[in-house]
This record gives structure tokens, sequence and C-alpha cells, in this order.
């Protein structure tokens, strides 16, 4: 791809994280990203300064921004962050990645252990083509096989722990950097660091999780960690190690063997200034591994017990999910669940009766409580089940999904707030709440006030909000600085908020209102559950095949003799 290609592609499908609602977009946003960059380069909002001594280095002047915070759950009582980061700093991280292309594809080389190669393309649902779940399930399999112990392990909060002064480090080699610091200000892999230290607060901890640039960033670090392994380790079998990301799984044939190799591991993180998460690490002998025999048993109803799934079959399938998630509190059972429901009941060709719909209705309530973690899935569902049947009880389900929100909301678990509000802007049905009123006041999500005032602006949100208190917070200034600047921006293009400071034609803003660029669309819904299973599908067999080529040269046969 071409170098407008490919910064396009990350910031029109790489930008915002991909968990949230449809209507928050940056199609546009990448489309006339370097037309936006020019005009905020010749108007000040960033510059540039040559480096002194090497010619073809240079360092970014700009304002170091607060990044909008999105607290999700992760497994069990764990939560993580996903990160909503200003333009400014995101526009010219994709600018230098698309400029630098050939650069990071011969950083990338050094990747052994990982299945998933970073490759970019307008063709996949995100700029950077997906992880190979299946993949990797696949060799981890295979490893299991001509493995007597299985050490896993990974990282402890991974992209949070991330010490972005490490990135040039991983480009060019620690010592190197480390013995010559000068030679190396202004390089790609510094100008890297310094940016998103500009989407930090100029935290040199921790990078933001959200954006397809920093899967790309934290991929250098791990290829320059597995070419520091290979080295390490003397006739190690590559075959026998996997690495997802962070998460590692290498196979040993013995105890010792074992040791030594998550030894090293952990000390080649640790020169990176990261630890392995001791939680989530083991040594185990295969033949006591474990195994997920909450799959098995839900798999084993699903192909044993006769009958199409509805009726009585499907309420006793909806009671075994929860009660095998309430056994495996840290496992995706519902998640599961709810895949196996979207392919089977929902699709144009399945005629729902009423009493599956209730039961339906009734297990997603109960899901959204049991497994917030895929409530971006629930919430789908849920509008796909009344958009086809027009048979959920409204009034029960707005009820129950105000209440949550509001829970949630004095948790500060936002992730869950934005889908219940969503889900409830969906449905149509008036309603309002002081407790949410006063929670959203000052609480630093553009992502909920908008949900929110494009309900006000349908007449769903019957309630007041706190429109003074966020046009007061609102400044030139904080725009270029906070997470206000998604709140300012799309409420004064939409006339939701008063842009009393005329803040719509000033050198920030105006570029990209004069191009028309949208980052809330109200016109977006959720992808209709037929369309969704089919693009899954697809992906699924893509990956089988993938999946099936390793698998095959692993085993050393000749494909074509299969």
């Amino acid at each position: 791809m071409a170098r407008t290609e490919i910064s396009r592609a990350l910031l029109s499908k790489g930008y915002f994280p991909k968990e949230l609602p449809p209507t928050f977009t940056t199609k546009d946003f990448g489309a006339y990203s370097d037309d936006i960059l020019d005009a905020w380069e010749k108007s000040g909002i960033f510059s540039r300064r040559a480096h002194r001594i090497n010619r073809d280095s240079y360092c970014y002047k700009l304002t170091s921004a607060e990044a909008e915070v999105i607290s999700m759950p992760k497994r069990g009582y764990e939560r993580r962050s996903i990160h909503i980061t200003h333009p400014v700093p995101q526009a010219l991280i994709s600018y230098e990645m698309s400029d630098n292309w050939t650069i990071i594809y011969r950083w990338l080389s050094r990747q052994t252990f990982s299945e998933d190669k970073i490759q970019i393309s307008n063709s996949y649902g995100r700029s950077v083509k997906g992880i190979n779940f299946h993949l990797h399930r696949a060799k981890v399999e295979h490893i299991q096989a001509v493995s007597d112990w299985l050490v896993k392990t990974d990282i402890s909060r991974f992209y949070p722990s991330i010490y972005t002064h490490s990135i040039p480090w991983a480009a060019y080699g620690k010592e190197r950097v480390k013995q010559n610091l000068k030679r190396y200000k202004g390089s790609f892999a510094d100008r890297l660091d310094s940016l998103l230290r500009s989407c930090n607060r100029d935290q040199t901890i921790g990078i933001p999780i959200g954006p397809e640039t920093s899967r790309i960033v934290a991929e250098i670090i791990s290829s320059r960690i597995d070419s520091e392994f290979i080295n390490s380790c003397d006739k190690l079998d590559t075959d026998k190690v996997d690495r997802l990301q962070d998460d590692w799984t290498l196979g040993a044939d013995s105890l010792d063997d074992a040791e030594k190799v998550l030894s090293i591991v952990g000390h080649i993180y640790r020169t990176y200034e990261l630890d392995i998460n001791g939680s989530k690490t083991s040594i185990e002998h295969i033949v006591a591994s474990p195994s997920a025999t909450w799959k098995s048993e839900m798999g084993s109803f699903l192909s044993h017990r006769p009958g199409s799934l509805r009726g009585a079959r499907l309420e006793e399938f909806l009671r075994l999910s929860l009660q095998l998630q309430s056994i495996n509190p840290s496992e995706p059972v519902v998640n599961y669940a709810l895949a196996v429901v979207e392919s089977t009941k929902m699709n144009r060709r399945t005629r729902l009766r009423s009493n599956d719909v209730e039961a339906l209705e009734s297990f997603l309530l109960k899901a959204a409580v049991i497994a917030p973690n895929p409530m971006d899935r629930t919430c789908r569902i849920l509008l796909n089940l009344q958009h086809q049947t027009n048979g959920v009880s409204v009034k029960r389900v707005v009820h129950r999904l105000l209440l949550l929100a509001e829970r949630n909301l004095e948790k500060g678990y936002t992730y869950e707030a934005i889908w219940l509000l969503y889900a409830l802007r969906g449905l149509r049905r008036p309603v309002g709440s002081k407790l949410i009123t006063e929670l959203t006041e000052y609480l630093p999500s553009s992502a909920v006030a908008l949900v929110l005032l494009d309900m006000k602006e349908k007449g769903i949100w019957s309630g007041e909000l706190a429109t003074d208190s966020w046009e007061a917070m609102i400044s030139q200034e904080k725009t270029l600085s906070s997470w206000i600047w998604l709140l300012a921006y799309e409420g004064f293009r939409n006339g939701w908020l008063s842009d009393k400071r005329n803040l719509m034609s000033k050198k920030f803003f105006k570029p990209m209102a004069e191009r028309g660029v949208v980052f809330y669309d109200p016109r977006r819904t959720v992808m209709k559950s037929q369309r969704m299973v089919e693009f899954s599908s697809k992906s699924r067999r893509q990956d089988a095949i993938e999946a099936r080529r390793v698998l095959v040269n692993l085993r050393g046969i000749v494909a074509d003799d299969y």
C-alpha cells in the first residue's frame, strides 16, 4: 500500500477503540487527514524542529493531551482501560508510521513466535489484520502433542506498562541507544516515543489501548524480544513456542528446561521494564494440563441433544450457560452462548416464537449483569431481537437497562454505561434519570455525554442534561489538551451545545469542520445480526484455512499430498 493509503486506513478504521458503538466513526477524519495535518501545521497547532546534528532527524512540538479513558471489564473482577486519544498526536503517529513503513517492516521481520503478521488493508474489519485465535489454538495443541512440559506466561498489564523510551531500544538495540543518546535523538523511533507520550499527558509509562498504531508499537517491542530470546536459548525448537502478543506458550522436554526458558523470558522482558504476570504463569506436566471443560459441556449439549435450539431446549441451553458462567467466572461462557444464539436464532429464515423471545429477553438482561464483558454483543442482539420480532417487553427492558446504567455510572464503569444508554436510544422509549444527570455533570467522558445528547435530540431522553456545566468546561486550551475535544466538536457541530467562544472557526476545529468531518454519526446503527453472522463466518473460514496451513507445516506434511 502507498503511504497515503496506510495513513488513511490507520485513521479511518483503526483510530477509535473497536468497543465503541457504531455511531462513533473516524472514516472522514482518515480520508482528509493529510489536508488537516497540513492546515494544523500552517496554523501552528504543531511544528517540526530539525535536529542540529542529524540532518534526517527532527522532533515535534505540540501540546501534550489527556486521552479519554473508558473503563471496561476484563476477566472476573479485573478491568482494563481503553482510550480515545487526541486527534493531533494520533494523526501524527499514523503519518509517521505510513511514511516509514519499510522501516517498521524491517523491525517486524524479527518476529518469530507469533503467527499474527502485521498487515494493513482496507479489506479488514479494522485497519490491521485481526488476531487468528483459531491458529493459536492449533499451534498450542501441537506444542502439547510434542512436549512433556508446558510453560505459560504473559506480561502484567502489557500496554499500560510499556516504557515509551523502550521503543528506540527495541528498534535500534538497547545498548546502542543508551551509549549514544544524541545520535538517536529525533530518529523515527524517538518520534514515536514522543508522540505516544503526547497522547498520554507526556507520561513515559503506558501506551493507549484502542488505536491500531499501539498494536504495531507493541509488536515492534515483542519482535525484538523474540530475537533476543532466540539468541539466549541453545538448540531452541521454534515450533514449540507460540506468542499471542504478550501471551506465551512454550513446550519443554524436562522440568529443568521449562524453568530455564521461563527464566530467560522473564529476564528479557525486565530489560525492557516489563514484568511477567505471576498469577498467570505456570509450569505444568502435560498430563496434568487443565482443559476448558465448560466448552466441552456446552459443545456436548449442542451436538448430542436432539432437536433445534428453540422452546424448552433453548431455555435449557441458556440456563446451562448461566450456570457454567457462575462456576467459571473468568471464562467467556456467556459470550460463547451469545455467539451461538446470534448464529442460530437471529437470521431471516428463523421465525422466533413468543416464548423464545421471552426466554432470550430474560437471558440478555441477566447476561448484562453476570457477564458485562460482551455488553456490545448483548445490546446488539437485544436491539436486533426487537427489530426482528417487535415482541420485546420494552417497558420491562427499558426500566432494567436504565437501572443498570445508573449503577454502572456510579461505579465509573463507562463501557457498560455507554452501551446500556445506546441500547435505550435504540429502543426509543422516553426515559429520564436525575441520578444520571448528576453523575455525568463532571464525568470525563465525551462518549457518554454524546449518546445522551443524541437521545435528547431524538426526544428519547426526557430529563435534563448538564449542558451548562459542559459548555463552561470547554475552552480553546482544553480542546487541545484534554478529552473534552470530542464533546466540544460534535456538540457544536450538531447544535447540541452552544459554541460561545466560536471555537468551530478557530485553528483546531476549523480544518475538520470545513471538510465535514464527523466523529459521531447519529444515523449509524448496530449491524444486523444476519450480516454480523455472515461476516463472522467468512472470517472463521479464512482463519481455519490459515491455521490448517500452519499446522500441516508443523507436522511436516506436504500439503499437496494431504
